[in-house]
Parts: C-alpha cells; structure tokens; sequence
C-alpha cells in the first residue's frame, strides 16, 4: 500500500500536502486546516484518524478499512481498487493528513508524502509505552517539522521551543494563541458560546466567532489560519473558513442530554493534559458536574503518577463515576482531595456507567465524558444519555467494525440494555 500511494502522489506532484502530528489535537487541527482551505481550495481530509501505515494509503485513496487485518482477501481488494485508481488524476488542490506516532520512527515512514507544509500540534505524555520517555516523544513528533517544506509549530508547546531555536530560520513558522507568528488572539470566551477574538495573520488581522468548546481548541484555530496565510489565501477568506469550524465527534462535541442536561462528548481518547483541559471546560459551566471517566492507556511507568494527578483534579466534582479497570485508579487520589464516596461511583462498562447517570440527570446538569479508546469505548455512554437517540450519528466509533470490536470486549447482554 505504500508504493500505491507513493506512486500516486509522484503522478500527482501540483496536489499539496499539509501533515499534522502531536500527541493530542491532530484530528480537530487536521478539519480546521480543512474548513478554512476549502474557502479557496478543493480539498480532501479524511473525517477519522487514519494516520498509521494503513490508515494513510486508505485516506487518501478515499477507502475505508476491511476491519480485520487478517483478512488477506479483503485487503487484497482493497490493493486492487487502489491500482484502480491510479490510472486516474487524483481530484484535489491539497490534501491535509494526520500521520500518528506511537514510537520511534513512525514519523519517518511517512517522509515520502513530502509535505509541503508540516504541522505539529504538541508533545505530550501519551504513548510513553512505547517512546519511553518524554524527550523522545518531542523528537518524534518535531521531525515532521524537521522533514517538511515548511514548517508549522505550535508555539505554546514549551518542550517544542529549544527545537524551534536551532532550525532554519526560514523555513520556520509558529502559531498559538498568546505566543507565535501566527494567533487566534481571544477576547471572550463561554462554552455556551466559544471564542471572540482577532486572526493576526502577519500585517493583516480579522476578527471572528469560533463555535468551540474548550480553550485548547482555540490553538487548531491559529493552526488552521496559519495554513490559509501560508498557502496564499486573504484574511477574508480565512476568517470565513475559520468560522465554519465546527467541533469533532468525540472531541469535547457538545449534545443535547436528557432531561435538559448538556453532554460535553470527548471520549475519542484520552492523555493526562487532555483529561486536566477538560475537566477545566466542565468546572467553568454552573450547576451539576458529573464526569464519566476511562482510563488513560500506554502510560508505561509513569502511569501512576499521572492517574494521581487527575484524580486529585477530581475533587470539585458532584460525581465521579469511572469505567473499567484502570479509571480506578482515580477513586484514591480523589478522596485524599476531599471528593466523599457518596460522589463516587465505578462500573466495569460504559453501558452500565452511562445507564447509571442517566436515571440521575436533571435539567442544568454537565456530565464530561472521556476516555482512551482501547477497549474502554466511552462513547457508550455517552449513547446512553442522548436526549435523541439519532445523535448516536454524532458519536466515535460507530462503524460496523467497531461495533464487533465492542460486542467482543463487553458481554453482547449489556450492549442490548
């Protein structure tokens, strides 16, 4: 599948690629970058994150995944469509692809997409199974700056800075909020009303309204604004692509809930950063607070460390309720905080987490839910709690493959409750 794709691209050379990498935020940055280049440009951007070795050939093909990887002549059929298609031109001005990382090396796989320009999001403690350390992660994922045209850096990354000091100068570019060459400066900011704020897109500026949830969100904001400056486009037609963006399933997306309750859906996956920036959306809303906790995979030895910390961050909670084995480990760090064990709650499903709080939702409620997606599947329970069961459309994971996935991991009896 490489070589298909390697082939298509050297018969394609006017296609522009933009690659985005960090621990968290690849996705919602990748449909941001999207949203504002599709003002000007036709553009592919695959919806989900196929970012490793399989999932990039099958997003720029345009094809999705057989499933099980031991199904040779499924996949075999999939090789044949893709030499289907590279008898003809590939459709697009640009395409904007994630590219994952879960250790050394991953990144240079890809270096035959030859970005034109490479965005790197952040560098944080999430797959530290298998880098092993912090400072590798932050090598693996700048490499992609390293290997691009043009280099695209978040600049409130503080472990990216020593990087960004000994790169060449003019291939070098940044973006952020408060720092960087390129900001989404924020006036104001609510939940239930996401960001004011000025694009400072070099000597040009342009206020716009971003319809996110989350502070952090704001950053794939700047990125995507940077990518429209870079690739040549007006302050207005960033500003309206910019106000387009709109939240990621799975990705602090915002649904309606039962009985006049807000869910704040983030259960695609979960890193200890990514869970401490979420918890601090739910603790800004009024009323109720509940949140619906998964484990955070691949920590490696640091793991307690990191289950101690979000669990103490739990304590301003009205309930926390956790699902499966290791979201347990939040349960002692949250009462050495001071969270009473009547506020506690643990389930070994999300099926049976989600049916729990939805027999105790009432009008005003804010529930987070959020997870790692290997074999904890918060999503579950975010179904669960859906005023309209039609929203489930809106939710991760909802593929005919993944819902064998999860009739594997959990009893099929709780799946039909």
């Amino acid at each position: 599948m490489k070589l298909q794709l390697a082939r298509y691209l050297q018969q394609n050379p006017q296609v522009v690629i933009v690659a985005v990498t960090g621990s968290v935020g690849k996705t919602t940055t990748k449909l941001a970058i999207a949203k504002v280049l599709e003002q000007r440009f036709k553009v592919l951007a695959h919806p989900g994150n196929y970012n490793n070795e399989l999932g990039v050939p099958l997003a720029i093909f345009e094809l999705e995944s057989p499933g099980d990887i031991r199904n040779l002549k499924a996949w075999m059929g999939v090789v044949r469509e893709m030499n289907r298609r590279l008898k003809k031109p590939l459709p697009y001005d640009v395409i904007v692809q994630e590219v994952g990382a879960g250790r050394r090396g991953d990144i240079g796989y890809f270096s035959f997409l030859k970005p034109r320009i490479g965005v790197v999001t952040a560098a944080k403690p999430a797959h530290l199974r298998g880098f092993g350390s912090i400072e590798a992660i932050v090598d693996e994922k700048f490499s992609l700056a390293e290997l691009s045209q043009i280099a695209l850096v978040n600049a409130e990354e503080e472990r990216f800075v020593p990087k960004l000091a000994t790169m060449d100068a003019s291939k070098r570019h940044t973006y952020g909020t408060s720092k960087g060459d390129y900001r989404y400066s924020i006036r104001s900011y609510s939940v239930a009303n996401g960001f004011e704020g000025t694009l400072v897109l070099g000597r040009e500026k342009a206020d716009a309204s971003v319809r996110m949830v989350g502070r952090h969100m704001a950053e794939a904001v700047a990125a995507a604004a940077a990518v429209g400056e870079l690739l040549g486009m007006k302050p207005d037609e960033i500003k309206a692509g910019v106000e387009q963006i709109q939240p990621v399933a799975g990705r602090m997306s915002p649904l309606e809930g039962q009985n006049g309750s807000l869910i704040l859906d983030d259960s695609y996956n979960a890193s200890p950063e990514a869970m401490m920036a979420s918890l601090d959306t739910l603790y800004e809303l009024p009323g109720r607070k509940i949140a619906i906790l998964g484990g955070m995979n691949e920590l490696g030895s640091d793991g307690a460390k990191y289950y101690e910390q979000i669990g103490g961050h739990c304590a301003r909670l009205d309930l926390l309720v956790t699902v499966a084995k290791l979201a347990r480990q939040y349960v002692e760090p949250a009462r050495a905080a001071g969270l009473g064990d009547d506020r506690i709650r643990c389930f070994d499903t999300p099926y049976e987490a989600g049916e729990f709080v939805a027999g105790l939702l009432k009008r005003g409620d804010t529930v987070l839910v959020k997870g790692s997606q290997g074999g904890i599947f918060c999503e579950e329970a975010t179904a669960k709690l859906l005023a309209k069961p039609e929203d489930t459309a809106r939710l991760v994971r909802q593929s005919p493959d993944w819902k064998r996935q999860k009739a594997h991991a959990f009893n099929p009896k709780r799946q039909g409750a």
